[in-house]
Parts: structure tokens; C-alpha cells; sequence
């Protein structure tokens, strides 16, 4: 009898457990995206180096243009210009003032974006590998020089 009375007992808690209901609240909270730093990174490149992308360039643009696609000079991988065969006194001037402008550049807009320098210059160095002409020079990630195919 006592074992009847206990499988009765444990029937009914089963069949009372499942009317037991439970009331849950949630709360809908907003959810915030972080912009990833590299698009605004390269917003602010395209509008420091701005003068270069415009129909009709500004500046030393057009003469450092040359003198890449004259092979005189390379890109590296830190979008700085490098002498390369036959660069000139006067080549050997526009690097160094067109390296110093871009410097200047570099460094407003890693400051602006809670960067370092090193991460505007590879972000624009990959923008300038996609822009060389064929047969101009450039330095890949690793350090490697190469000619633009």
C-alpha cells in the first residue's frame, strides 16, 4: 500500500510540475557596432592624399608619377618612395620632400584614429600597389621587391 501511495504521490507531482508556469521578462537593449578602424582609416587616407586622386592632381603628384613609371623610384611596403636604377639629383629631392609630405599625412590621420603610423602606411601602401602602371616597382608585406605585371 505504501508503494501505491508513493507512485500516486510521485504521478501527481509530475502532472502538478507540468502546470506549473513561469512568467520570464526580457529586456531588448541596443546592440552598438564598432566601425572597424581599417574603413575609417581609409576614408581618412582617401581624403589626406585627396589632391592625388582627382582628375587632375595637384602638387608633386604628376613628377612622382613619372618618376615611378620611369622605374627611377619604388613603392614600399610602407608607401614611402625608394630610389631605384637611374634616379637623378633631382629625383633623389622630390623622394625625400614627397616622403616627408606623406609622413606628415600618415601621421594626422593614425592620430586621428587612435592608430599608429604603421597602419596608415600599409593601408595606403596596398592602395598604391593597386594603382602602379605595369613595370613599376614595389615591396610586397614582406619586404620583397617586385615589378607591377
Amino acid at each position: 500500500m505504501k508503494v501505491q501511495l508513493a507512485l500516486a504521490a510521485a504521478a501527481a507531482a509530475c502532472i502538478a510540475g507540468g502546470c506549473i508556469q513561469v512568467k520570464t521578462e526580457s529586456e531588448i537593449k541596443p546592440i552598438h557596432i564598432t566601425m572597424d578602424v581599417n574603413l575609417k582609416v581609409d576614408k581618412d587616407l582617401d581624403k589626406a592624399f585627396a589632391d592625388e586622386n582627382n582628375e587632375k592632381p595637384k602638387g608633386n603628384f604628376k613628377a612622382v608619377k613619372a618618376m615611378v613609371d620611369r622605374q627611377a623610384a619604388g613603392i614600399t611596403n610602407r608607401a614611402m618612395l625608394e630610389e631605384r636604377n637611374g634616379a637623378t639629383d633631382d629625383d633623389r629631392l622630390l623622394i625625400a620632400e614627397e616622403n616627408a609630405r606623406r609622413m606628415k599625412r600618415f601621421g594626422e590621420v593614425a592620430k586621428s584614429n587612435g592608430t599608429t603610423i604603421e597602419v596608415a602606411q600599409k593601408r595606403y601602401a596596398a592602395k598604391l600597389r593597386e594603382k602602379l602602371s605595369a613595370g613599376a616597382w614595389f615591396q610586397d608585406d614582406s619586404g620583397k621587391w617586385s615589378q607591377k605585371k
